[in-house]
């Protein structure tokens, strides 16, 4: 290894250099730590997300209603009143265009 005399300048500059694009030491042991720490508070949440769907799965599933025979036909009847209404307007406003038709070709 060779030596060579460099301006005090120029060292401080180079190291200011390298100190600008490299982490310390003692920066990065801080930085594994707390990634350290993220992973394991992760894992935790994993380990309780875990146990919540296993809670999940095994848990009882509710029954569902049995059908109530007035409520379906409650259902049916006014379905079947909506499409009847639904083709009253459609007709109304045939009727309507008819109308308007004649009145123009009266004034016309």
């Amino acid at each position: 290894m060779m030596r060579v005399l460099v301006p005090a300048r120029l060292r401080k500059a180079v190291r200011s250099w390298f100190d600008s694009r490299y982490i310390s030491v003692a920066d990065h042991r801080q930085d594994i730590k707390d990634a350290l720490w993220e992973v394991q508070t992760l894992r935790r949440e994993v380990t309780t997300l875990q146990a919540e769907v296993q809670r999940l799965r095994t848990a009882p599933r509710p029954q569902a209603p049995t059908p109530d025979p007035k409520a379906e036909e409650a259902h049916r009847l006014a379905f079947e009143t909506a499409q009847a209404l639904d083709k009253v307007l459609q007709n109304e406003v045939l009727v309507w265009q008819a109308i308007d038709e004649l009145r123009e070709r009266s004034c016309a």
